[in-house]
């Protein structure tokens, strides 16, 4: 394991940076590498990045829990070497647009072997699952403390092809996020258009290893904040016991893998966000992309996130759409019938209210139905 990652902290909160008057919303790359960026943007977000990487006991724990190989097992790999030739020939600045270029034959190499697997280049995500946005209007003039959109080099996650069509209509429509508003699961579900529940995101940035690393923290936890928020809908309110399975299910399925690149060099990283705490962003170790050996243990071990990916968070989020599924069946059996005793009050005259009145009752009926999925970072 290596003793750093090329990131720096201070250790104390420091004061939020500023932008200027006339560009209120700056980019993610104007940002993303300042030492401030956690502290101002990701930390408020619930999102906490580990500096030092995981010790080998570590990852061997959480590599058994996820039934993954916990040591790289090179394989011969004719694309990875292939890759690590052409970076040998690079100057040490490649940009991250030239290093994107030349991985996408080898990413889309790996992916091919999977057919429930599908990838996306430079997709731009939709914000619906992005965690706990702050309104613009909650924003102080001259402040940034929002998470930028994530737009990752590569997103893979799940083709339309890993589920039946009973599933796929069951991620639609709309639930509550973890605010309690209304949100469009079909956005939540396919952040990216044809990419289901991604998890596993490669960023690429010029500015710094830290830049990329924090880009990842984004990325990677907008991905597990989308099934946080399917899981709090699907979750029944009305439980007065602790269900074990789903919250094994939830614990595999609230889990993604990233890959931060900067120059020559990659930072493969694990995130999870189980129940009430934060988003957790921990490296696992880094990689020389102008090495052949380490290409080929890069490659198998993207290979070994995608085995897990397929046998064992699919599985997971199968058995979280069943419980959406019940849940759904119960509230359209609830409405069918003759339930007045259970209605609250204001139902015995809906018919007499006016529309406007109608829209308001449907909505707080709705709303009281939906579990609150609020995480809190301390």
């Amino acid at each position: 394991m290596p003793s750093s990652i090329g990131s720096s902290t201070g250790s104390g909160r420091s004061s939020r940076s500023t932008v200027s008057s006339d560009d209120n919303c700056p980019t993610a790359e104007a940002s993303l590498g300042s030492k401030e960026y956690r502290f101002t943007t990701l930390e408020p977000n619930h999102i906490v990045v580990e500096d030092e990487p995981m010790d080998d006991e570590r990852w061997s724990r959480l590599a058994f829990a996820l039934s993954m190989p916990c040591k790289d097992i090179r394989r011969t790999n004719p694309e990875a070497r292939k890759f690590a030739f052409q970076m040998k020939r690079q100057k040490s600045n490649v940009s991250s647009k030239q290093v994107t270029e030349m991985l996408h034959p080898l990413i889309k190499s790996i992916v091919k072997q999977h057919k429930t697997i599908n990838c996306k280049r430079t997709a731009q995500f939709h914000r619906e699952s992005v965690p706990d946005e702050v309104p613009d209007f909650e924003i102080e003039p001259g402040w940034k403390t929002q998470l930028p959109t994530p737009k990752p080099a590569f997103t893979l996650g799940y083709s339309e092809s890993a589920f039946n069509s009973h599933q796929l209509e069951l991620q639609q429509g709309i639930i509550a996020n973890n605010r309690n508003e209304p949100c469009d699961l079909h956005k939540v579900s396919q952040p990216i258009p044809s990419v289901y529940w991604p998890f596993f995101v490669v960023e690429t940035q010029d500015e710094a290893m830290l830049a990329a690393r924090n880009a990842c923290a984004g990325s990677a936890a907008t991905c597990n904040n989308g099934l946080m928020i399917f899981a709090g809908a699907a979750e029944e309110h009305r439980d007065q016991y602790i269900d074990m399975k789903y919250v094994r299910n939830l614990s595999q399925a609230v889990q993604s893998f990233s890959l931060a690149i900067n120059g020559k060099t990659a930072c493969l990283s694990t995130h999870n966000s189980e129940g009430c705490l934060p988003h957790a962003v921990s490296a696992i170790r880094t990689y020389k992309l102008d090495d052949e050996d380490d290409m080929e243990a890069l490659a198998s071990r993207v290979r070994s996130i995608l085995v897990w990916a397929e046998n064992c968070r699919l599985s997971s989020i199968t058995d979280l759409i069943e419980k959406f599924d019940r849940r759904v069946r119960m509230a359209k059996a609830s409405t069918g019938s003759a339930s007045h005793c259970y209605d609250p009050m204001e139902l015995a005259d809906f018919r007499m209210a006016s529309s406007k009145r109608k829209s308001a009752i449907v909505k707080e009926v709705f709303m009281d139905g939906l579990a609150k999925w609020i995480r809190y970072s301390g």
